[in-house]
């Protein structure tokens, strides 16, 4: 199960905040007191200095790009050494594996740290680029790369496959030919590729992590690597052995995170009314088959743009949420006001969180090749891989045919299998090179780990990609001492902060310390920081008119109350917008207006005419700590037909209510 997850690194400030954690930790280590000022000498490598990460050490290792022809063409190996700051002698080493696949394990390097943090006083912390990513040979298929429009279909795979035969002519066999690289991209070889940067370093023993893909890529080196293991931690698992291609279980976990987000959340529960957001959007789903929705909306930059939402968008956004909590925040209230009539706040959500979750990056960041090399490598598809592309195209058909409609339901099966193929790749492969050789991805037969190399498996509750329920089905495969902790309103990846909820990251971040630390300790790690997460606040309804709001409670005239939830609405949309925009210096409210933002660690919001609500513009100022969650404003609503109301709100994510201040009368209402 694979994901294109850019809300880690591309969040507005994560990095600086990352590097920021690390420093107060003590985390930054400095090069060893013997070292030359731009050389340092591990095993039988020497370092130099990291341009990019002055507190880093870099290296590289060539590598056959394929083993079985050692005078064919070779790429580099890149990594990233990070030295203990007090020394590390005695401990095994940290490393952590990233996810994708298509991310280099060094584009992380801030998280990765600041998740360690004071362990890196007595660690050394290692980063190894996979093949095809970031200083490993990187892949870089332009016409993949920039590529916009839907990321599925027959003209999708064909662009997919220009990617893979493009591969197959960069690479030389040594023998006046041309290697089959379109095969040679795989994880076992790239399982191989971090043993051989271990070997060169002349590590034994590591603590080994790895997130999403990286949790693919850890089965595989356990199957073949387990004397390098003292402890195993997978972040948001999946398993090598037995993945459905069809990946249904996203579809009901999907459903259960939309229900648990509002059934936690006092402004949901409050403005649905009854029912079950599962039930909204399935009745959503059946209407749109029909009816799409279609209009113009504003993207996060404030461009206009022609948006319709049907199934196949619905889909996107349900499988999305998985990794991007801002879609788990908004998506009820979105099909609650779309079932009434108001398209507004679901076409805004729908471009939005597309362009956030799937827009063009560069290589550099996430290879779509390198993800595509893998995927059609290792990943089980719906088709025979050595059958030509009009065989696969058949054989698809037949197996959605004798899948039927029910497992994905409220979906029918085409319309869960046309989702993007960086969620789930069910046809991008269908174009790709037939291969010539095959490494699977683990051995045969299945040989847990050992009891004195136990496993953490960590999984956010709200998690749709990976769900936490899979992992608990196979973690004794991998493990014979295991342990599986759902973190609660943890979405895809918690221990790296991918979370609009703080403490379901720092929950997640603590219980890979403390397993490091201790893995002998596994059965008495304390995990009840699991179950205590705050829920992630929802804006509970989407009102058009400023007479539809639900007042805030307590004393004073109701204007003046409603007055205190358009505000605190307005305020609470424009953290949002402002992670959708990357951090842009203005963004376009709901109905109208503008908000312009500066700042990361503590952003700076003022309002212009902001209409969350059409007929009650709010101007005035704000700030949002992102680290903390405080959120806090002074505000003047225009309400219709009366006087300006001025207003002062303030609350914590940490927290279920907002508090306002309304002249001398003290309001609360549930925090957006």
């Amino acid at each position: 199960m694979s994901t294109h997850r850019p809300t880690v690194r591309s969040r507005p400030g994560a990095a600086l905040l990352a590097v920021l954690l690390a420093l107060l930790a003590g985390a930054l280590a400095p090069a060893a007191a013997s070292a030359a000022p731009d050389r340092l000498r591990v095993g039988a490598a020497t370092l130099h200095r990291c341009h990019a990460d002055p507190a880093g050490w870099c290296g590289t290792l060539r590598r056959p790009l394929d083993p079985s022809r050692p005078r064919g063409a070779t790429i580099p190996v890149g990594f990233r050494w990070y030295p203990a700051a007090k020394g590390a002698a005695g401990h095994p080493t940290l490393v952590a594996m990233e996810g994708g696949p298509g991310y280099p394990a060094t584009g992380t390097s801030a998280e990765y740290r600041a998740m360690y943090g004071p362990l890196l006083r007595r660690r050394d912390l290692l980063l190894v680029d996979m093949r095809g990513t970031g200083s490993s040979g990187l892949i870089d298929c332009r016409a993949l790369q920039g590529a916009g429009g839907r990321q599925s279909g027959s003209a999708f795979a064909r662009r997919v496959a220009r990617c893979g035969r493009a591969l197959n002519r960069a690479y030389p066999d040594g023998r006046g030919g041309r290697l089959h690289a379109s095969d040679l991209f795989s994880t076992k070889l790239a399982t191989d590729d971090l043993d051989a940067v271990l070997g060169h370093l002349r590590r034994r023993s590591i603590d080994l992590y790895g997130d999403s893909y990286g949790t693919f890529f850890v089965q595989s080196f356990v199957s073949r690597h387990r004397e390098r293991l003292h402890s195993v931690v997978l972040d948001s698992a999946y398993p090598v052995r037995d993945l459905d291609p069809f990946y249904a279980s996203s579809v009901t976990s999907g459903l259960t995170a939309l229900d648990r987000v509002c059934a936690r959340s006092v402004a949901c529960t409050d403005a649905a009314g009854g029912g079950t957001a599962s039930a909204r959007l399935a009745a959503l789903v059946a209407r749109t088959r029909t009816a799409p929705l279609r209009g113009t909306t504003r993207a996060a930059d404030g461009t206009r743009v022609r948006a319709t939402v049907g199934p196949r968008q619905l889909a996107d956004l349900m499988q999305d949420a998985g990794s991007d909590a801002l879609i788990l925040r908004e998506l009820d209230a979105a099909v609650r006001a779309a079932l009434a009539g108001d398209a507004a706040p679901l076409l805004r959500l729908a471009v939005q969180a597309r362009a956030y979750d799937h827009g063009a990056v560069p290589a550099s960041y996430f290879s779509y090749g390198l993800y595509w090399a893998t995927a059609c490598t290792d990943y089980p598809q719906l088709f025979d891989m050595r059958a030509t592309p009009a065989q696969r195209r058949r054989q698809l058909a037949a197996a959605k045919a004798a899948a039927g409609d029910a497992r994905f339901a409220p979906f029918a099966v085409g319309e869960w299998t046309a989702i993007s193929g960086y969620s789930q790749p069910f046809d991008g492969c269908l174009s790709w090179p037939a291969p010539v050789r095959r490494d699977p991805v683990v051995g045969t037969p299945d040989v847990p780990l050992p009891a004195d190399v136990p496993l953490l498996v960590l999984g956010g509750d709200l998690d749709s990609l990976t769900p936490v329920a899979d992992a608990q089905a196979f973690a004794a495969r991998v493990a014979v001492r295991h342990r599986v902790v759902p973190v609660h309103n943890g979405v895809h990846v918690p221990a790296l902060g991918n979370d609009v909820t703080p403490s379901a990251a720092a929950c997640a971040a603590r219980l890979v310390r403390a397993f490091v630390r201790r893995p002998d300790a596994l059965e008495r790690l304390d995990a009840s920081c699991a179950p205590a997460t705050e829920p992630i606040h929802t804006p509970g309804a989407y009102p058009r008119r400023f007479a539809d709001v639900a007042p805030a409670t307590g004393t004073g005239d109701e204007t003046a109350r409603r007055a205190a939830t358009v505000a605190a609405g307005v305020l609470g949309d424009a953290t949002v917008r402002y992670r959708y925009s990357e951090g842009a210096a203005s963004t376009p409210a709901l109905r109208g207006g503008t908000v312009r933002a500066a700042g990361e660690e503590r952003v700076r919001l003022t309002f212009d005419g902001a209409r969350l609500v059409a007929d009650a513009p709010v101007d005035g100022t704000g700030t949002w700590e992102p680290a903390s969650g405080a959120v806090r404003g002074a505000l003047t609503v225009r309400v219709p037909g009366g006087r300006p109301v001025r207003v002062r709100v303030a609350w914590n994510v940490g927290r279920p209510t907002a508090t306002a201040r309304v002249g001398g009368a003290t309001l609360e209402l549930p925090a957006p």
